[in-house]
Parts: C-alpha cells; sequence; structure tokens
C-alpha cells in the first residue's frame, strides 16, 4: 500500500496537469473551430474577430486580403470553416485605439504601424468612425511625406501601389505630381528605409489554417532591395535619408529613430498633417485631419502639434520601438 500511494499521487498530478493544459488550449485553435466559423486572431492568439460579427475597417483590409491571396470568407466558410492568423499585435492596436480616442476623437485620423523587417501590419487604427476607414480607405495629398523618394517610380518601388480602392472605387495614386497616398501606402514606403532600402510587401495574414489544421496559406516575407540599380546602391540611398531624418530633435530620445513631420496647406492653412516615424523595428505613420468644422480640443493640427502628440503617446505604450 506504501508503494501504491506515491504511485496514485503522480497519477493524480499527471492528469491535473493534462487536464490544465487541455482547458488552457485557446478556443480558437483550429480543431475547436466550429463547422463553417471563421475566426480572425490577432498575432499572440487572441481572438480579433469571429464570423457574424461586425466588419470594423481592420477586419475588411484582412477579408479582402483574403481574396488577394487566393480564397475568400463564403470560400472557407462553405469548406467548413478556417483560422485566420493576422499580423496585428494586439497591445500595440490596443495602445493606438486608446490614444486615437483619447487625442483625436472626432478628427479624421489614424495611425499606421507596419513592421520593416517582414511587412507585417502591427497596428492599424483608421479613426473612431466605423463607417471610414482613415489608414487605407481614404488618400490624401502627400506632401513633403514624397521628398526623400525623388520620384514616382522610387515610391512605387517602396511598396505603394499605383492605384488602390478608395471609397468603392480604384483610385490612382501616383497619377499626378502631387502624390496622392493613402496612411498605409506611407508606412509602407518608409518602412523601406528603416529596413535601409529593403521592401517587404505589406500584409495583414501570417498564415490560414483549415478546420482539420491543414494549412491553406503562409504569406511569403522575403525581401528585395529596390531603392538603387543593386543592393550597395539602394542601401547607400536609404541610408542617406536616414542620416537627413534623424538629425532632427524630434525623435531625438529614442535611439535610431528618424521623423518627418508634414503640413499640407491651403494658403495658410493646414488641410492635414503627417506624422512619421520609424525604427528598423517598426514604421509609424499619424495622420490627422483638419477639416473645418470640428472643435479643437488639443494641439493644433500641424505636424508637430497634435499628430506628435498621438505618436509621442502611441510610442509609449509599444513594448518595442
Amino acid at each position: 500500500m506504501k508503494r501504491f500511494l506515491p504511485v496514485l499521487g503522480a497519477l493524480v498530478l499527471l492528469v491535473a496537469v493534462v487536464g490544465a493544459v487541455v482547458w488552457q488550449r485557446p478556443e480558437t485553435s483550429p480543431e475547436a473551430i466550429a463547422s463553417g466559423d471563421v475566426v480572425l486572431q490577432h498575432a499572440d492568439g487572441s481572438v480579433l474577430w469571429r464570423s457574424g460579427q461586425q466588419e470594423t475597417p481592420l477586419v475588411r483590409q484582412v477579408l479582402r486580403e483574403l481574396v488577394a491571396v487566393g480564397t475568400s470568407l463564403d470560400q472557407l466558410r462553405d469548406a467548413g470553416g478556417a483560422l485566420v492568423v493576422t499580423t496585428i499585435d494586439s497591445k500595440a492596436q490596443a495602445g493606438a485605439t486608446e490614444v486615437v480616442r483619447q487625442l483625436a476623437s472626432g478628427r479624421p485620423a489614424s495611425i499606421t504601424a507596419v513592421d520593416p523587417a517582414n511587412g507585417g501590419v502591427r497596428a492599424y487604427v483608421p479613426g473612431t468612425d466605423p463607417a471610414v476607414d482613415y489608414a487605407g480607405g481614404v488618400v490624401r495629398e502627400a506632401g513633403e511625406a514624397a521628398r526623400p523618394f525623388g520620384s514616382v517610380a522610387l515610391m512605387r518601388a517602396a511598396g505603394v501601389p499605383e492605384s488602390a480602392e478608395v471609397e468603392g472605387g480604384r483610385t490612382k495614386l501616383l497619377a499626378t505630381d502631387a502624390a496622392l497616398l493613402r496612411p498605409l501606402d506611407v508606412a509602407t514606403a518608409y518602412a523601406t528605409f528603416a529596413a535601409d532600402g529593403t521592401h517587404h510587401d505589406t500584409h495583414f495574414i501570417t498564415h490560414v489554417t483549415e478546420a482539420g489544421g491543414k494549412t491553406l496559406y503562409r504569406a511569403v516575407t522575403a525581401g528585395k532591395s529596390v531603392l538603387g540599380v543593386d543592393p550597395g546602391r539602394s542601401k547607400e540611398f536609404a541610408a542617406r535619408v536616414n542620416e537627413e531624418l534623424r538629425a532632427g530633435s524630434l525623435c531625438d530620445t529614442y535611439a535610431e529613430a528618424a521623423c518627418l513631420p508634414v503640413e499640407v496647406k491651403d494658403g495658410d492653412v493646414v488641410r492635414h498633417a503627417w506624422m512619421i516615424a520609424y525604427t528598423p523595428r517598426l514604421s509609424i505613420v499619424v495622420f490627422v485631419g483638419a477639416e473645418s468644422g470640428v472643435e479643437v480640443q488639443s494641439r493644433p493640427v500641424t505636424g508637430t502639434g497634435l499628430p506628435y502628440d498621438v505618436l509621442r503617446s502611441f510610442q509609449e505604450k509599444l513594448t518595442t520601438w
């Protein structure tokens, strides 16, 4: 009996440990997906969205990317359901959401953050109006944000598409001298500078797994040098831009950070402003519009005003920057 008790105790402990592991298994593991259910996850495995819930602008971006990679929400439902793992960092997303609500509520505003090392979108907060996507669904004049590239050709090479779906239709982005860009395009382009001239395709989806556990899609994150005729010249061009943008004082409290405040005006009146900041780990773009009729509750919409406040507040919420 004495020999049996320790063995029994060990068995009880083993059952308890296994039970705890099973109980703690994420509800949205491939095996746990209900038939026909499609679940979007943050990068850490927490739930971002489940089919049947309201589609936010971020969710619509992910669903459009599903179509672009050869499937769709309806196809995944018909196939029995799927798990879609996104690139979105849950903590960065929550932090950006809080900052936009606190500092820019009521204004056209957004925060977009892209990982220069692989092109993954880490945070995508397109404002506080769920009907309007101020990160990837509107275009605004780029102004001085386009200057470091020197040419339209280099902007296309750095990841800015010739056209994009904007407000229900296709819009040409680089058809005129005054480049019309989405905040997502600006974050993508500057991520190329942050990666020393290497561009990685910007994407929202890491991989898609069917309910049975089979991987249906996995993003390819290989990069290519795009700012010169060869990798050496591409890196050299990026280094010159990085040196110039790191010379200012706006981001000097952050090692390796480069900053560029941009105002776009009609005469002396600011229409909108961009605050661009990046390190080798993250490319961040803050957009704030200055449309008339919006009561000013904070600093003015200038490059070093409200957009800069939004940027700094977001940076303070990041675990890595």
